[in-house]
Order: structure tokens, then sequence, then C-alpha cells
């Protein structure tokens, strides 16, 4: 359901860069809400995963720009 919704709005995913977003949206929500005892919407999850999605495919560009 995640991916569909994100999908709709960023365009689609591979399956290696839906893990990563995941897993980036999955820290940043331990660090920043569980440990402060907070609970997260569906709106933000989405909304942090989106941000998530948005600074992977800037460090996709930074690391190719270095390569090449």
């Amino acid at each position: 359901m995640l991916r569909k919704i994100l999908e709709l709005d960023v365009g689609s995913m591979i399956d290696s860069e839906f893990r990563e977003v995941l897993d980036l949206a999955t820290s940043d929500i331990k660090t920043n809400r569980v440990d402060f005892g907070k609970r997260t919407r569906l709106s933000e999850v989405v909304e942090i995963a989106r941000i998530c999605f948005r600074v992977q495919q800037r460090g996709k560009v930074a690391n190719q720009r270095k390569a090449g």
C-alpha cells in the first residue's frame, strides 16, 4: 500500500530503491518519533518516505557525478 501511494507521487521505483527508502524512513521514525514517545500517522509516514526518496535520488546523482 505504501509503495503504491509513493509511486503515485514520485513515479515507479525498483525493489531495491523501495527497500532503501523504507530503511531510511524507518530509521528516521525510530530516531525522531518512537524514541520521544510520539505516534506516527500514515500521512506522516508517507511524507517521511517521500522525503527519504528525494534524498536517495540526490545521493545517486551526487555519486554519479563523482564517478563520472
